[in-house]
């Protein structure tokens, strides 16, 4: 694996892991910067000159089982004291049974009953977790309402649920065939709410529903519920009532999307080598050495770096894995142009953009590196050289460009998401915990790098007021000109806590968040600017965490026992997800994100506004997921 890796000078030596090989030195004399409002070819210089080296890294190949032969292991024997060790206590905290969390051991116990209901057929034998007497809500509306929207996609929403006298089987096989095309649908229950106050044995839960078919004719259908179950026993819980809160189907013409990875990757062959394992796979290869971190957070950017007017893709990895530049040919493939185009850089790798910094009509690359934000220019046909670096983050995360103060080039703000690395040499969470989890403040320092031409950049963030509640744990950041007012304003989302929204006023800014109605304190990950409502004002989504448990574990009275700080609602509102903000006619915000049906996005990560079948509205994408293991039931 070849790539370029940096050594730096003492300058920088403390954000610096052993084996780096990138020589940097003083950029150029830093003059006093009294102000942001700096054009082309005046302002200060703070980057560092960077020149990278190419070396090549030496793999060990791993041992196929007939190797392995004769390779022993020790055997070491503990005795057992027979008293509880810290690991012990810790694993029986998340033992709910054990720990008294009597809402998650319920929770457990229906899971299991309703996975039953989830495999049952139109014939099956559901007396055993049926309480005599069960009554039953309609599982199919009575009056529906349908839309038809561009692209064929049919919208049914059930207003009316009349009582059913029918078996719970049939009604679950008749709630099949609504989406059924030829191969039995799927069936999956998410619990994510549960309510044990005052009712003896009794007990309720509210319970996400999803149907869904993938017909042989071609065509897909969905069905989204929301039901409320009613239980009886708290050692063997039966069920007793059912009644359905909300419904909707969705029915396409044909797959919207299918998943091309493989092919366009084809021709790429570090794609598979490096880019189909797991962290998992990695972090047993690889160490804290090279800046490999279980928890990935790794980004891409895409543009046109040798202007054929086909995107490219640079990826960002972790340290020790270099990072790739997939350049698009006519035919939809991409070949891998990383060492050709200067940009395998082998330091761990936050985030990128392809942007055109100096205005020469080409797109220009930035880099958010565990060293340096790194700043490389584009010769036009794709190839890069550096032109230095920034050492002002030490924990650079995202990033976003925008020409803030008007003067024709584009200036970077780049999030930190830890306050600095530790002496042990991690970062971030890991060095050190946010405080209070809901409304942390001890983070690192994000920064604006004004560009003041021919890859001249300084930190102006204090002198335009971006200091202003400026540790909270970033994320992400999005600009829009939300007031219309012809400057670029500034979102910020905090996983831990406060976001802020800076608006611009000529070149400096305050944050308004809590006046506009757009704090939203949450674990955010990301913001999003679109029409949701195409009233021609710009309104805005943010990606949080969706956490069922946390739904059900906050509301609990235990929880709320606990919490000395009185903090329980705050923490509610942590759990419930993505936020969605209407603008008004004042350029306040409203907050539309239940009534929309917009906040569970599960573990939100990346969201945005986009029409996927072209109506003209704007839609909602948003990525999702973690850490994954080999249990069906992890996160």
């Amino acid at each position: 694996m070849i790539g370029f890796r940096l050594l730096f000078s003492s300058l920088v030596a403390c954000a610096l892991v052993v084996g780096l090989v990138l020589f940097v030195g003083r950029g150029g004399k830093k003059e006093a910067s009294s102000n942001d409002g700096m054009g082309a070819g005046a302002g200060p210089d703070e980057l560092l000159r960077v020149t990278a080296k190419a070396i090549q890294r030496v793999h060990r190949p791993a041992l196929n089982p007939e190797e392995r032969a004769g390779v022993r292991g020790s055997a070491i024997r503990v005795p057992s004291t027979a008293e509880e060790t810290a690991a012990d206590l810790e694993i029986a905290a998340l033992m709910p049974k054990r720990s008294g969390w009597n809402s998650e051991h319920l929770t457990l116990l229906v899971s299991g009953l309703l996975s039953q209901v989830a495999e049952a057929a139109a014939d099956s034998d559901l007396s055993g977790l049926i309480l005599e007497g069960f009554q039953s809500s309609a599982l199919v509306p009575t009056e529906v309402h349908q839309r038809v929207l561009a692209g064929g996609i049919n919208i049914v929403t059930g207003s009316s649920f009349g009582p059913s006298e029918t078996d719970l089987p049939r009604k679950l096989a008749d709630l099949r065939g609504r989406v059924e095309g030829g191969k039995r649908a799927s069936m999956r229950f998410k619990t994510v709410g549960i309510d044990l106050e005052g009712q003896g044995e009794r007990f309720s839960t509210e319970v996400l529903v999803e149907v869904v078919s993938s017909g042989i004719d071609g065509r897909r259908a969905q069905i989204d519920a929301v039901w409320q179950c009613d239980w009886v026993g708290r050692e063997s819980p039966r069920l007793a009532g059912l009644k359905v809160m909300s419904y909707r189907e969705t029915h396409v013409p044909g797959v919207l999307y299918e998943d091309a990875t493989r092919g366009v990757f084809a021709k790429a062959p570090s794609f598979t080598k490096q880019m189909m394992h797991g962290v998992g796979y990695w972090s047993e290869r690889l160490t804290r050495v090279d800046d490999m971190h279980i928890t990935g957070h790794q980004g891409i950017a895409v543009g046109d770096v040798n202007g054929d007017g086909l995107d490219d893709v640079y990826v960002c990895d972790g340290g020790g894995l270099p990072n790739r530049l997939y350049v698009q040919r006519g035919d939809g493939a991409v070949e891998d142009r990383s060492a050709a185009a200067g940009v395998d850089f082998l330091e761990s790798s936050r985030s990128a953009l392809i942007v055109d910094l100096d205005n020469d009509g080409d797109q220009d690359l930035v880099v958010a590196t565990v060293a340096l934000v790194l700043f490389l220019e584009n010769d036009g046909a794709g190839v890069f050289s550096l032109q230095g670096g920034h050492p002002g983050s030490p924990g650079p995360y995202s990033m976003a460009a925008a020409d803030y103060d008007n003067d024709g080039d584009l200036d970077l703000y780049v999030a930190d998401y830890g306050a600095s690395r530790s002496s042990s040499g991690v970062q971030g969470f890991e060095a050190q915990s946010p405080i209070p989890y809901n409304d942390a403040e001890n983070g690192g320092r994000n920064i604006l790098l004004a560009n003041h031409g021919k890859f001249r950049f300084s930190d102006v963030t204090e002198s335009v007021g971006l200091d202003q509640n400026n540790t909270r744990w970033t994320f992400a950041a999005s600009w829009e000109d939300y007031d219309q007012d012809g400057d670029a304003d500034l979102y910020v989302v905090n996983d831990f806590g406060r976001n802020s929204l800076y608006r611009n006023d000529g070149g400096v800014f305050k944050d308004i968040a809590r006046e506009a109605g757009v704090e939203d304190m949450a674990g955010g990950m990301s913001a999003s600017w679109g029409d949701a409502d195409g009233d021609g004002r710009m309104d805005l989504y943010v990606g949080n965490m969706f956490s069922a448990a946390g739904n059900r574990v906050t509301y609990q009275r235990k929880f709320e026992d606990s919490r000395a700080a009185g903090d329980a609602v705050a923490l509610q509102r942590m759990a419930r997800g993505n936020s969605l903000f209407v603008q008004g006619a004042k350029g306040g915000f409203r907050d539309e994100s239940m009534s929309t049906g917009v906040t569970m996005g599960r573990w939100a990560w990346s969201s945005g506004f986009v029409d996927l079948n072209n109506d003209g509205r704007e839609d909602l994408l948003v990525a999702n997921g973690y850490l994954s293991n080999t249990k069906a039931d992890d996160l």
